[in-house]
């Protein structure tokens, strides 16, 4: 005979105007458990909510702990009178609100890829039927609660910041980089070939230093393309020069970061902690860890940081995106092809510009000059297989998806001595870069997505070891002998989107939102955005895809603002020179 509790259980999951607010697949879940189910209920008995049942409510009212929301659960009430459709009420609301916690632990709030497409992730949520037979069979349903969140060193981290931060505005050190401590003096427009006092602090602030036997009062064009970067990153309209509006924005960085408001901060650690649940939750016995704003690498085996370098990413306009895939090529002295992107974006629309004619001499807006320039890179031109010679095309017909322009190896080439690939549908791969010096930028937001690794080939040796047993001599073989090394052992690469970072002393460092993530996460967790850092007040580049919308709440709080979109450079000079930031 079926519990006659377990029957109106039955009933009342049956009716939508019960479950029409539950998860769809929760409620499934919970209908074909309880429609299995021989034995009596799991969270009542005819006093009302058992042991079990309390433990697991007290625990889902300590979301708040954990970065949810515990108004986000909806927990039953048995203070009236106890008949079995009160009881089988109470069991089957509870049951689909820890099915929910159990959701949102794993990551299961929000879609990453419904805040931005470049988001590419897959939050590990459990398969609710799973979850349901391991929580009726925990002996602590709280302590299987508190399992279900991720297990990372780094989300245990940032928990205990949260916790610290919560508990009152001195607990959680924050970071502050010494170069955010250097002001810069209001003064006069100062612009590329100007000398003055000013630029040397301005150096230190950027950390570009001079180079040797320079001055470092000299505005040179590494000055100008960190204040470019700068500015990007900050929503300045990026001229490379030096005005008044940057430097109170170079300023301002510091109080920004050493008086953080301090809801804020604790909402960027909830933020961080979310994109925690979205991990894998293996990330690997030796793994990659590309970390998009803080402009790091790190190689991680086990919980040991093995290689740790700076790395330059995406502009705001060609965003970096987020995902995980495998390292399966090491490829030396490789050939650059220009990404579709890029042809698409920049290329095709320029050529159709100036039309038929000589390419190469059209290519710098016309003359001689610019045919040396682009022959100095060795840029040939490839129809159907075939290299083709670039004055036999009508530019301004031609369909640049049936072209590929192609850069030989060599010392112009933009990747470089060596091209590290984990094949994904972005077509991000990480490389050597020709332009090493701007690594000592601050701000390296820089390419057109790809990443950019310093120390190349300490980074080639450890994929080379990890992921082939190669010894010392064996990866100098393989150097030595060019072309694509295949790995044997598929190494973990993991793009990341951390604006905030913890360590072990419960110092938090956090870093710029330079795709504006936060807000979009912030919005579709809370119901608002961000509370806008004092240095960013509006946003004058877009990711790649300017078309999506954003939420709500952010159009609204930037209503009135002219919305700037990415514009592509203004000349196909700037263009092909842009090619080379891949």
């Amino acid at each position: 005979m079926v519990d006659p509790v377990i029957a109106a259980a039955r009933t009342w999951l049956g009716s939508s105007s019960n479950v029409s607010k539950s998860n769809k697949d929760d409620t499934a879940a919970a209908v074909a458990f309880y429609g299995a189910r021989t034995g009596g209920p799991l969270w009542v008995d005819s006093a009302g909510f058992n042991a079990k049942a309390k433990a697991a409510m007290d625990e889902v009212r300590k979301a708040d702990d954990w970065g949810l929301s515990a108004a986000a659960f909806d927990l039953p009430d048995l203070s009236g009178s106890h008949t079995p459709e009160t009881l089988a009420a109470a069991e089957g609301k509870l049951t689909l609100e820890l099915l929910k916690y159990a959701r949102f632990a794993k990551g299961g709030r929000v879609n990453p890829t419904s805040l931005s497409r470049i988001l590419d992730q897959t939050p590990p949520v459990k398969d609710p039927n799973v979850v349901l037979t391991e929580l009726s069979a925990a002996a602590s349903p709280d302590a299987y609660l508190r399992d279900q969140h991720p297990q990372h060193p780094q989300f245990k981290l940032l928990h205990k910041a949260l916790l610290e931060a919560r508990g009152g505005p001195t607990k959680t050190e924050i970071d502050v980089d010494p170069a955010l401590k250097v002001r810069i003096p209001e003064g006069k427009l100062l612009k590329a070939g100007a000398d003055d006092a000013a630029i040397a602090l301005l150096r230190q602030r950027l950390k570009v230093p001079a180079d040797a036997g320079a001055k470092d009062t000299l505005f040179d064009e590494k000055v100008e393309t960190a204040l470019k970067a700068f500015q990007l990153e900050k929503g300045l309209k990026a001229s490379g020069q030096l005005n008044n509006a940057t430097r109170s924005a170079l300023n301002r960085e510091f109080e920004a970061n050493r008086a953080p408001d301090p809801e804020r901060k604790t909402q960027i650690l909830v933020l961080n902690m979310e994109r925690w649940r979205w991990m894998p939750e293996n990330l690997g016995k030796i793994y990659v860890q590309n970390n998009i704003p803080e402009y790091i690498t790190r190689v991680y085996k086990g919980n040991e940081v093995i290689f740790k370098e700076r790395i330059i990413v995406g502009l705001p306009a060609w965003a970096t995106p987020v995902f995980s895939a495998e390292m399966e090529f090491v490829g030396f002295n490789p050939s650059w092809g220009m990404p579709d992107g890029i042809k698409m974006r920049e290329l095709a629309p320029r050529l159709k510009a100036i039309g038929g004619g000589d390419f190469f001499s059209n290519l710098f807006g016309g003359g001689s000059n610019g045919a040396a320039s682009i022959r100095a890179y060795g840029l040939k031109v490839y129809y159907g297989g075939r290299e083709v010679s670039p004055e036999s095309v009508n530019w301004s017909t031609a369909d640049l998806r049936n072209y590929s322009f192609i850069q030989p190896p060599g010392g112009k080439n933009p990747l470089g001595i060596v091209k590290f690939r984990f094949p994904n549908k972005h077509d991000v791969y990480m490389h050597d870069t020709i332009e090493r010096e701007l690594f000592a930028q601050s701000s390296r937001a820089l390419s057109h997505g790809c990443i950019r690794v310093q120390n190349p080939k300490q980074f080639a040796a450890i994929m080379l070891s990890e992921g082939n047993g190669l010894d010392e001599a064996g990866v100098q073989r393989a150097m030595a002998g060019g072309g694509e090394v295949h790995l044997d052992h598929r190494i973990p690469v993991h793009m990341t989107y951390f604006t905030a970072v913890a360590d072990e002393h419960g110092k938090v460092s956090t870093f710029a939102d330079i795709y504006g993530h936060d807000s979009k996460l912030s919005a579709a967790l809370t119901g608002r955005a961000l509370r806008l850092d004092p240095v960013i007040e509006t946003s004058s580049s877009e990711p790649p895809y300017a078309s999506e919308t954003t939420a709500t709440s952010n159009t609204k709080e930037r209503k009135g603002k002219k919305k700037n979109t990415y514009a592509p450079p203004d000349t196909l000079a700037d263009a092909i020179s842009g090619f080379w930031l891949n």
